[in-house]
């Protein structure tokens, strides 16, 4: 499922019509030292591909809540000493 369609309630199948495949893109100004890996439908990826990753993201603030909820979670787990 789209991640972006997810956060904000709607239907990708319905959204995309009949290409309603997923792709993963990649965000590369999200994570520091990293890279950010995101399932898209194929609307969401155009938008990417045409509006920009910082603009994307701010279109679309409950994914990049999200996002950022997922970079605490991975920063924190790398910040331990134990890896947990």
């Amino acid at each position: 499922m789209c991640e972006i369609c997810k956060s904000e309630g709607k239907d990708y199948r319905f959204l995309n019509g009949t290409k309603d495949h997923i792709v993963t893109q990649q965000l590369y100004k999200v994570y520091k030292n990293s890279v950010a890996p995101v399932r898209l439908c194929y609307i969401h990826s155009i938008e990417l591909f045409m509006i920009g990753e910082k603009r994307f993201l701010r279109e679309h603030l409950s994914f990049a809540r999200a996002l950022a909820t997922r970079s605490k979670k991975l920063s924190s787990a790398a910040d331990s000493p134990f890896g947990f």
